[in-house]
């Protein structure tokens, strides 16, 4: 999504799962990529329920926050079969977008 999103005190760690956290080939280890993913995917789905739960749900914003959580699962599933450096950049990509989710 992006920065129109916000953040509540309840949103899920995501460990370990850092693109500094080196494998074997020196990139990302697939079980730390994935634990990111599913962080970020963790908020799209609190977020998702606080706006089904709203007086006024935003229409446009749950549609977002429902497409931002496929893309989610979409990349899941790709990092089954990712190389190392398709598993790095995932992870930095998701370790981005959870800080910018962090901060909102």
């Amino acid at each position: 999504m992006g920065p129109s999103v916000h953040d509540h005190p309840g949103t899920p760690e995501p460990g370990h799962a850092t693109p500094s956290d080196a494998g074997a080939g020196g990139g990302v280890e697939l079980e730390a990529a994935l634990e990111i993913v599913r962080a970020v995917a963790g908020w799209y789905r609190q977020e998702i329920f606080r706006e089904r739960q709203a007086a006024a749900p935003d229409g446009a914003r749950l549609q977002q926050l429902l497409a931002d959580l496929r893309a989610c699962t979409a990349d899941q599933q790709s990092l089954e079969q990712a190389g190392p450096e398709d598993v790095t950049r995932i992870a930095a990509a998701y370790e981005a977008r959870y800080a910018e989710l962090s901060r909102e």
